[in-house]
């Protein structure tokens, strides 16, 4: 399975959590940062060793929300989407919570 088609499950699967406004991408310019559901999968990083997956998930949640809730929800999420649609193992997945949006 190709890292994009893993990376673009994990950030739909993100993306539906209450709190997480959009996926974030590190690498960026300032305007381009911010990606909606088109290119969220650039807000993933996918690596495989030792046939386990691990992932990194950059978010940007809405303010107000709780974000250990937030995070622990992305995690269980993004874990059960990959469980379900690839039948894959996921060791972690880290979520970074790069920007918050007032609003």
């Amino acid at each position: 399975v190709a890292n994009e088609v893993v990376a673009s499950i994990a950030a739909l699967a993100a993306l539906q959590v209450q709190g997480v406004a959009a996926m974030y991408h590190p690498g960026a310019q300032s305007i381009d940062r911010i990606v909606r559901r088109s290119h969220a999968h650039r807000g993933v990083r996918v690596e495989l060793r030792a046939s386990q997956l691990h992932l990194d998930l950059w978010v940007v949640v809405e303010s107000g929300a709780n974000v250990p809730v937030v995070g622990s929800a992305v995690q269980r999420r993004v874990a059960e989407a990959i469980d379900r649609m690839l039948d894959m193992r996921v060791a972690e997945v880290n979520v970074f919570i790069s920007e918050v949006v007032f609003g």
